[in-house]
Protein backbone atom coordinates (compact mmCIF):
# COMPACT_ATOMS: atom_id res chain seq x y z
CA UNK A 1 0.00 0.00 0.00
CA UNK A 2 1.43 3.68 -0.97
CA UNK A 3 2.17 5.81 2.04
CA UNK A 4 2.99 9.68 1.86
CA UNK A 5 6.52 10.91 3.07
CA UNK A 6 6.99 12.31 6.04
CA UNK A 7 6.93 16.18 4.94
CA UNK A 8 5.23 15.94 1.71
CA UNK A 9 1.40 16.27 2.95
CA UNK A 10 0.17 18.73 -0.04
CA UNK A 11 -0.53 16.21 -2.77
CA UNK A 12 -2.78 16.21 -5.21
CA UNK A 13 -6.19 15.11 -5.43
CA UNK A 14 -5.45 12.04 -8.35
CA UNK A 15 -2.80 11.58 -5.98
CA UNK A 16 -4.64 10.91 -3.07
CA UNK A 17 -7.08 8.85 -4.42
CA UNK A 18 -4.63 6.48 -5.61
CA UNK A 19 -3.73 6.15 -2.26
CA UNK A 20 -7.09 4.22 -1.28
CA UNK A 21 -6.99 0.77 -2.20
CA UNK A 22 -10.12 -1.41 -3.54
CA UNK A 23 -11.83 -2.83 -0.65
CA UNK A 24 -10.82 -0.20 1.57
CA UNK A 25 -13.40 0.10 4.97
CA UNK A 26 -13.73 3.60 4.25
CA UNK A 27 -15.51 6.36 7.05
CA UNK A 28 -16.41 9.56 4.92
CA UNK A 29 -17.24 12.87 6.59
CA UNK A 30 -20.84 14.45 5.79
CA UNK A 31 -23.81 15.32 7.34
CA UNK A 32 -26.94 16.19 5.21
CA UNK A 33 -25.50 18.75 3.24
CA UNK A 34 -22.12 19.84 4.58
CA UNK A 35 -18.72 18.67 4.65
CA UNK A 36 -18.56 15.76 2.76
CA UNK A 37 -15.69 15.49 0.21
CA UNK A 38 -17.57 14.72 -2.84
CA UNK A 39 -14.57 15.82 -5.29
CA UNK A 40 -12.30 12.81 -3.59
CA UNK A 41 -15.32 10.25 -3.93
CA UNK A 42 -15.61 10.78 -7.56
CA UNK A 43 -11.96 10.75 -8.43
CA UNK A 44 -12.28 8.08 -6.44
CA UNK A 45 -15.14 6.01 -8.58
CA UNK A 46 -13.08 7.65 -11.84
CA UNK A 47 -9.97 5.70 -11.03
CA UNK A 48 -12.30 2.61 -10.97
CA UNK A 49 -12.08 1.85 -7.28
CA UNK A 50 -14.72 0.03 -5.45
CA UNK A 51 -15.57 -2.86 -3.41
CA UNK A 52 -15.58 -0.69 -0.36
CA UNK A 53 -17.24 -1.22 3.10
CA UNK A 54 -18.49 2.24 4.62
CA UNK A 55 -19.04 3.08 8.26
CA UNK A 56 -20.40 6.80 8.58
CA UNK A 57 -22.72 8.90 10.47
CA UNK A 58 -25.38 10.68 8.62
CA UNK A 59 -22.84 10.71 5.73
CA UNK A 60 -26.05 10.54 2.56
CA UNK A 61 -23.51 11.54 -0.13
CA UNK A 62 -20.83 9.29 -0.72
CA UNK A 63 -23.06 6.68 0.33
CA UNK A 64 -25.78 7.42 -2.68
CA UNK A 65 -22.76 8.27 -5.30
CA UNK A 66 -20.60 5.01 -4.43
CA UNK A 67 -23.64 2.97 -4.69
CA UNK A 68 -25.11 4.07 -7.41
CA UNK A 69 -21.98 4.06 -9.46
CA UNK A 70 -21.44 0.20 -8.11
CA UNK A 71 -18.44 0.95 -5.61
CA UNK A 72 -20.41 -0.03 -1.99
CA UNK A 73 -20.04 -3.30 -1.17
CA UNK A 74 -21.46 -3.33 2.62
CA UNK A 75 -22.46 -0.47 5.15
CA UNK A 76 -22.76 0.39 8.67
CA UNK A 77 -24.78 3.70 8.64
CA UNK A 78 -27.22 5.62 10.76
CA UNK A 79 -29.70 7.77 8.85
CA UNK A 80 -28.91 8.03 5.12
CA UNK A 81 -31.13 10.19 3.72
CA UNK A 82 -30.97 13.73 1.69
CA UNK A 83 -32.63 16.23 4.07
CA UNK A 84 -35.17 17.88 3.01
CA UNK A 85 -35.33 15.92 -0.55
CA UNK A 86 -36.20 12.33 0.71
CA UNK A 87 -34.31 8.82 0.59
CA UNK A 88 -30.72 8.03 -0.67
CA UNK A 89 -32.25 6.84 -4.31
CA UNK A 90 -29.36 5.11 -5.47
CA UNK A 91 -28.21 3.48 -2.29
CA UNK A 92 -31.91 2.72 -1.41
CA UNK A 93 -32.42 0.96 -4.26
CA UNK A 94 -29.49 -0.98 -3.97
CA UNK A 95 -30.05 -2.39 -0.65
CA UNK A 96 -33.55 -3.77 -1.57
CA UNK A 97 -31.64 -5.50 -4.46
CA UNK A 98 -29.37 -6.65 -2.22
CA UNK A 99 -26.44 -5.73 -3.74
CA UNK A 100 -25.37 -3.55 -0.86
CA UNK A 101 -25.19 -4.97 2.82
CA UNK A 102 -26.74 -2.44 5.04
CA UNK A 103 -26.42 -2.22 9.34
CA UNK A 104 -28.68 0.54 10.69
CA UNK A 105 -27.17 2.12 14.40
CA UNK A 106 -28.16 5.14 15.76
CA UNK A 107 -25.87 8.32 15.44
CA UNK A 108 -24.59 8.16 19.11
CA UNK A 109 -24.16 4.20 18.86
CA UNK A 110 -21.70 4.71 15.10
CA UNK A 111 -20.16 7.33 16.91
CA UNK A 112 -19.39 5.51 20.12
CA UNK A 113 -17.39 2.94 17.80
CA UNK A 114 -15.16 5.51 16.77
CA UNK A 115 -14.89 7.13 19.79
CA UNK A 116 -13.47 3.40 21.25
CA UNK A 117 -11.04 2.85 18.91
CA UNK A 118 -9.67 6.56 19.49
CA UNK A 119 -9.22 5.88 23.09
CA UNK A 120 -8.12 2.36 22.25
CA UNK A 121 -10.41 0.48 24.07
CA UNK A 122 -11.98 -2.91 22.79
CA UNK A 123 -15.85 -1.26 23.47
CA UNK A 124 -17.81 1.44 24.68
CA UNK A 125 -21.20 0.75 26.93
CA UNK A 126 -24.33 2.92 25.46
CA UNK A 127 -27.56 3.09 25.87
CA UNK A 128 -29.10 3.64 22.77
CA UNK A 129 -30.98 1.28 21.25
CA UNK A 130 -31.32 -1.14 24.00
CA UNK A 131 -34.89 -3.18 23.21
CA UNK A 132 -35.17 -1.82 19.93
CA UNK A 133 -34.79 -3.72 16.52
CA UNK A 134 -31.82 -1.94 15.80
CA UNK A 135 -30.10 -4.67 18.13
CA UNK A 136 -32.52 -7.70 17.44
CA UNK A 137 -32.29 -7.58 13.81
CA UNK A 138 -28.51 -6.66 13.09
CA UNK A 139 -27.66 -8.95 9.90
CA UNK A 140 -24.10 -8.18 9.47
CA UNK A 141 -22.55 -7.12 13.24
CA UNK A 142 -23.36 -9.38 15.31
CA UNK A 143 -19.90 -9.60 17.37
CA UNK A 144 -19.90 -5.73 16.95
CA UNK A 145 -22.45 -4.78 20.05
CA UNK A 146 -23.52 -6.99 23.25
CA UNK A 147 -25.79 -6.64 26.09
CA UNK A 148 -24.31 -6.97 29.58
CA UNK A 149 -24.84 -5.40 33.13
CA UNK A 150 -22.96 -2.97 34.32
CA UNK A 151 -20.19 -4.16 36.33
CA UNK A 152 -20.54 -1.43 38.49
CA UNK A 153 -24.21 -1.13 39.34
CA UNK A 154 -26.12 -3.90 37.37
CA UNK A 155 -27.67 -1.42 34.80
CA UNK A 156 -28.47 -3.18 31.57
CA UNK A 157 -26.25 -1.61 28.92
CA UNK A 158 -25.52 -2.05 25.26
CA UNK A 159 -21.75 -2.36 24.76
CA UNK A 160 -20.26 -1.74 20.94
CA UNK A 161 -17.22 -2.90 19.85
CA UNK A 162 -14.47 -0.28 18.53
CA UNK A 163 -14.67 0.18 14.84
CA UNK A 164 -11.20 1.12 13.40
CA UNK A 165 -11.57 2.13 9.55
CA UNK A 166 -8.46 1.75 6.92
CA UNK A 167 -9.33 5.29 5.66
CA UNK A 168 -10.96 8.74 6.99
CA UNK A 169 -11.66 10.69 4.04
CA UNK A 170 -12.62 14.30 5.45
CA UNK A 171 -13.39 17.80 3.98
CA UNK A 172 -12.59 20.61 5.86
CA UNK A 173 -12.31 24.38 5.63
CA UNK A 174 -8.04 25.00 5.49
CA UNK A 175 -4.91 23.02 6.40
CA UNK A 176 -1.05 24.19 6.57
CA UNK A 177 1.18 22.31 5.00
CA UNK A 178 1.90 20.28 8.26
CA UNK A 179 -1.48 18.77 7.99
CA UNK A 180 -3.25 20.77 10.95
CA UNK A 181 -6.65 20.76 9.94
CA UNK A 182 -9.08 23.59 10.51
CA UNK A 183 -13.32 23.21 10.23
CA UNK A 184 -15.48 26.40 10.78
CA UNK A 185 -18.92 25.57 11.71
CA UNK A 186 -20.47 22.45 12.93
CA UNK A 187 -18.01 19.48 12.84
CA UNK A 188 -20.26 16.89 13.09
CA UNK A 189 -18.42 14.11 13.83
CA UNK A 190 -14.69 14.56 11.98
CA UNK A 191 -12.60 14.25 14.67
CA UNK A 192 -13.75 11.01 16.13
CA UNK A 193 -13.69 9.23 12.75
CA UNK A 194 -10.01 10.89 11.71
CA UNK A 195 -8.73 9.28 15.37
CA UNK A 196 -10.63 5.99 14.78
CA UNK A 197 -8.84 5.50 11.35
CA UNK A 198 -5.56 4.37 10.45
CA UNK A 199 -4.83 6.52 8.05
CA UNK A 200 -6.76 10.05 7.34
CA UNK A 201 -7.03 12.24 4.08
CA UNK A 202 -8.14 15.36 4.13
CA UNK A 203 -8.93 17.44 1.36
CA UNK A 204 -9.62 21.48 2.14
CA UNK A 205 -11.45 24.61 1.24
CA UNK A 206 -8.18 26.61 1.04
CA UNK A 207 -3.96 26.10 2.17
CA UNK A 208 -2.97 28.47 4.63
CA UNK A 209 0.27 29.59 6.12
CA UNK A 210 0.94 27.64 9.66
CA UNK A 211 1.33 31.27 11.33
CA UNK A 212 -2.29 31.89 10.26
CA UNK A 213 -3.48 28.62 11.96
CA UNK A 214 -1.87 29.68 15.19
CA UNK A 215 -4.00 32.85 14.89
CA UNK A 216 -7.09 30.91 15.69
CA UNK A 217 -6.18 27.72 17.61
CA UNK A 218 -9.60 27.13 18.65
CA UNK A 219 -10.56 26.31 15.13
CA UNK A 220 -7.93 23.22 14.93
CA UNK A 221 -9.68 20.18 14.62
CA UNK A 222 -7.27 17.67 13.87
CA UNK A 223 -3.54 18.32 14.44
CA UNK A 224 -0.67 17.18 11.98
CA UNK A 225 -0.04 14.57 13.33
CA UNK A 226 -3.02 12.61 12.45
CA UNK A 227 -2.98 13.76 8.82
CA UNK A 228 -1.45 11.44 6.17
CA UNK A 229 -2.06 13.78 3.12
CA UNK A 230 -3.79 17.21 2.27
CA UNK A 231 -5.55 18.17 -1.23
CA UNK A 232 -6.43 21.59 -2.18
CA UNK A 233 -9.97 20.94 -3.27
CA UNK A 234 -11.87 24.83 -3.77
CA UNK A 235 -15.61 23.35 -4.28
CA UNK A 236 -14.16 20.32 -2.98
CA UNK A 237 -18.09 19.54 -0.92
CA UNK A 238 -20.34 20.45 -4.10
CA UNK A 239 -22.88 19.78 -4.89
CA UNK A 240 -22.90 19.72 -1.16
CA UNK A 241 -21.86 23.20 0.92
CA UNK A 242 -19.26 24.77 3.25
CA UNK A 243 -19.93 27.22 6.06
CA UNK A 244 -18.07 30.11 5.21
CA UNK A 245 -17.34 29.17 2.02
CA UNK A 246 -20.37 28.70 0.04
CA UNK A 247 -24.11 26.95 0.37
CA UNK A 248 -25.44 23.94 -0.98
CA UNK A 249 -26.13 23.62 -4.29
CA UNK A 250 -30.47 23.13 -4.57
CA UNK A 251 -30.66 23.12 -7.93
CA UNK A 252 -27.81 20.81 -8.59
CA UNK A 253 -29.11 18.42 -5.53
CA UNK A 254 -32.39 17.90 -7.50
CA UNK A 255 -31.14 17.57 -10.61
CA UNK A 256 -28.77 14.80 -8.44
CA UNK A 257 -31.76 13.26 -7.03
CA UNK A 258 -33.93 13.03 -10.21
CA UNK A 259 -30.56 11.63 -11.94
CA UNK A 260 -31.11 8.60 -9.20
CA UNK A 261 -34.29 7.71 -10.01
CA UNK A 262 -33.53 4.88 -12.11
CA UNK A 263 -29.76 3.08 -12.70
CA UNK A 264 -29.95 4.43 -16.76
CA UNK A 265 -30.89 8.05 -15.75
CA UNK A 266 -27.96 8.06 -12.68
CA UNK A 267 -25.51 6.33 -15.31
CA UNK A 268 -26.10 9.41 -17.60
CA UNK A 269 -25.19 11.63 -14.44
CA UNK A 270 -22.16 9.41 -14.10
CA UNK A 271 -20.95 10.21 -17.69
CA UNK A 272 -21.76 14.12 -17.39
CA UNK A 273 -20.14 14.76 -13.72
CA UNK A 274 -17.39 12.22 -13.08
CA UNK A 275 -16.34 9.85 -16.34
CA UNK A 276 -17.59 13.30 -18.28
CA UNK A 277 -14.56 15.38 -16.71
CA UNK A 278 -11.36 14.63 -16.71
CA UNK A 279 -10.98 16.13 -13.08
CA UNK A 280 -11.84 18.27 -10.55
CA UNK A 281 -11.32 21.85 -12.29
CA UNK A 282 -13.09 20.05 -15.37
CA UNK A 283 -15.92 19.90 -12.94
CA UNK A 284 -15.98 22.82 -11.64
CA UNK A 285 -16.22 24.59 -15.61
CA UNK A 286 -18.94 22.23 -16.15
CA UNK A 287 -20.80 23.85 -13.42
CA UNK A 288 -19.92 27.37 -14.59
CA UNK A 289 -18.58 30.28 -12.27
CA UNK A 290 -21.52 31.96 -12.90
CA UNK A 291 -23.45 29.38 -10.55
CA UNK A 292 -20.24 28.70 -8.37
CA UNK A 293 -20.39 32.15 -7.62
CA UNK A 294 -24.10 32.50 -6.93
CA UNK A 295 -23.42 30.05 -3.93
CA UNK A 296 -20.43 31.89 -2.10
CA UNK A 297 -21.17 32.57 1.33
CA UNK A 298 -21.86 36.04 2.61
CA UNK A 299 -18.68 36.85 4.69
CA UNK A 300 -20.07 38.26 7.73
CA UNK A 301 -22.84 35.82 7.98
CA UNK A 302 -21.18 32.66 6.70
CA UNK A 303 -23.72 31.40 4.66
Amino acid sequence: MTQVSHGQKLISLAEAAALVPDGAHLTISGFAHSLAPLALVRELIRQGKGNFELTSMGDCWAADMLAGAGRLKRTRLSNYMFEGFGRCPNFSRAVEAGEVEADDYSHFAITSRWVAAALGLPSMPVRVMLGTDLVRKKPLDRDAIAEAPCPLTGEPLLFVRASRPDFALVHASRADAEGNVQVFGTVSTIEEQARAARRVIVTVEEIVSGQTIREQPESTLLPGFLVEAVVHVPYGAHPAGMFRHYNFDRQHVEHYVRAGKSPETFRQYLEAYVFGVPDHYAYLRKIGIRRLMELRADPWWGY
